[in-house]
């Protein structure tokens, strides 16, 4: 239990949580249609977008993220060798930015490139707009470190192939997302590391996507990810600047540091060391291969989905072994750090709690239990890629730091 002594009213927290809750509650994140990220995102030639809390240099950046940069680096062909990619990155010559601050949020290293598509969200019930990334397909992806001319010709393809077509096929007013959750949940999606249900519901509302886009599509499930993490961001940061208010807007991790952020904190991040996710690894590999937790993905945890619904996902606890009872047990643990519970989110699994909304970082506190993440795992090596899903936490040393600036007189 905290043994913090808020100076913050009673009455004056709960009135700011109430009313971060209901801005989150209120958005309708809509999919309209496809930017590059230099004009929708502000990115110059020399800077790349990441996942995560800020590093404090360049020596704190893990292989996986390192590598990442190299290649795009490369693909943006600012340097024409690994080895002067790399040199430009140390030198500083390249300037890092954060994925948040920039108006998105990507999986994994997250890097993000001046010159790739991304997919512009809008809300449909007010002001906010956020951009979501596409999402290789496979394992060696450089997402998750792995850069050669078969990565590269992958991201050439979703940049002339896939965001243009999907654009070109959105339904007039576009695509609102929200309900592409729900129904991804009620069929037993976490929206982290299972997306199945939203993925197949996402093509449904395409109807004139061309076969190959939409076998792609379907064969890429995991794909949705990053159109719910995007609506997500969207609709926490309705929350952002409600003076007093310790309802989390963000959760990210870079490799090294997990960061979380809270509506009265503003942009501030309050981090601790990232842990170390365990669960299923594909063979030959085990938790001793597997990267410290990566990704902006965490956004879902925030909102009240992946590991938070644990209890609402049997399928993907079997995918990730781990045991149903303990799985569910945890997944109910994590409703109670949640204010509110969200009005169109209902899964039958979820019970007469409901899927929560409005994560609390005092609750978090109080509880003294991390937030579970669902997650994929990198290697740490930065060349081998994907190996494997699993469990990882954002730490209570997190929230912590966070409820003490909201305690300082």
């Amino acid at each position: 239990m905290s043994s913090l002594k808020s100076s913050i009213p009673p009455e004056t927290s709960v009135e700011a949580n109430r009313l971060a809750v209901e801005r989150i509650a209120a958005t309708e994140p809509v999919l309209v249609g496809c930017e590059r990220a230099a004009h929708a995102l502000g990115l110059a030639d020399g800077e790349l977008g990441h996942a995560g809390p800020p590093f404090s240099s360049t020596e704190e950046i893990p292989a996986p993220v390192l590598n990442a940069l190299i290649g795009a680096v490369l693909h943006e062909r600012w340097a024409s060798t690994r080895e002067a990619a790399r040199s430009l990155i140390e030198r500083g010559e390249i300037r890092l930015r954060p994925n948040h601050d920039l108006g998105t949020v990507s999986p994994m290293t997250g890097v993000v490139r001046p010159g790739q598509i991304v997919m512009r969200i809008e809300n449909r019930a007010g002001e906010g707009v956020t951009y979501a990334t596409l999402a290789e397909a496979g394992r060696l992806v450089l997402r998750f470190g792995f850069y050669d001319e078969k990565v590269a010709a992958g991201l050439d393809h979703l940049d002339r192939v896939i965001g243009p077509a999907i654009e070109d096929t959105l339904p007039k007013g576009g695509l609102p997302l929200l309900p592409l959750i729900a129904d991804g949940v009620a069929l037993g999606d976490d929206v982290h590391q299972r997306n199945l249900g939203g993925m197949y519901g996402f093509v449904r509302h395409l109807a004139e996507l061309e076969n190959p886009v939409r076998a792609w599509l379907l064969d890429n499930p995991q794909h949705f990810l990053n159109y719910a993490m995007a609506a997500a961001k969207l609709a926490l940061d309705q929350a952002r600047g409600i003076v007093g208010s310790s309802i989390v807007t963000a959760i990210a991790r870079n490799g090294s540091t997990c960061g979380v952020r809270i509506a009265g904190g503003g942009s501030r991040w309050f981090t601790a060391p990232a842990s170390v996710p365990d669960g299923s690894f594909f063979a030959p590999h085990s938790r001793a291969n597997a990267q410290a937790d990566l990704g902006d993905s965490a956004i879902m945890e925030a909102y009240g989905l992946g590991g938070a619904i644990a209890h609402c996902a049997p399928e993907l606890a079997r995918t990730m072994r781990q045991d149903w009872t303990a799985a569910s047990a945890a997944g109910s643990r994590m409703r109670s750090l949640f204010n509110l519970s969200h009005p169109v989110i209902v899964p039958v699994l979820a019970g007469p709690d409901g899927v929560g909304l409005g994560l609390d970082a005092r609750r978090v506190v109080a509880a003294g239990e991390p937030v579970r993440i669902h997650t994929g795992i990198a290697h740490r090596d930065g060349t081998t890629g994907w190996i494997g899903i699993g469990v990882a936490t954002a730490p209570v040393a997190c929230f912590e730091a966070a409820v003490k600036v909201l305690d300082v007189p």
